[in-house]
């Protein structure tokens, strides 16, 4: 049993040297629109149990970005808005699509949800 474990531990640490790459705007353009919409889904999600599951009160930072998208996009966009948002985003913006998609989600949304 101990050996298991060692074997474990010893798998993890070689997986886990290897550098972690960014999921990419460029990515996601890769993706069909039915997977697209639920990879953003999955963003805007995290932001909602964020703000629910966190007991104390979120800090301005927290509340001046991703609570205006919380509230912009709660009850009032689709998930397939939320993604022509994104989408949109991408084709107005090709240098951006190297970067990180969940601040390219931010991005895209704090745009949107100003107009």
């Amino acid at each position: 049993m101990r050996q298991a474990v060692w074997c474990v531990v010893l798998g993890c640490l070689v997986l886990s040297t290897g550098e972690a790459a960014a999921f990419t705007g460029s990515d996601y353009q890769k993706l069909s629109a039915t997977e697209r919409a639920l990879y953003v889904a999955g963003g805007v999600e995290g932001w909602f149990a964020a703000d629910r599951v966190l007991k104390a009160r979120p800090s301005p930072l927290f509340n001046s970005i991703f609570g205006k998208i919380v509230r912009c996009v709660s009850g009032r966009l689709s998930t397939v808005e939320v993604r022509g948002i994104v989408d949109r985003y991408l084709t107005k913006n090709p240098n951006e699509r190297k970067q990180p998609m969940g601040e390219l989600i931010t991005l895209a949304l704090e745009e949107g949800c100003r107009s």
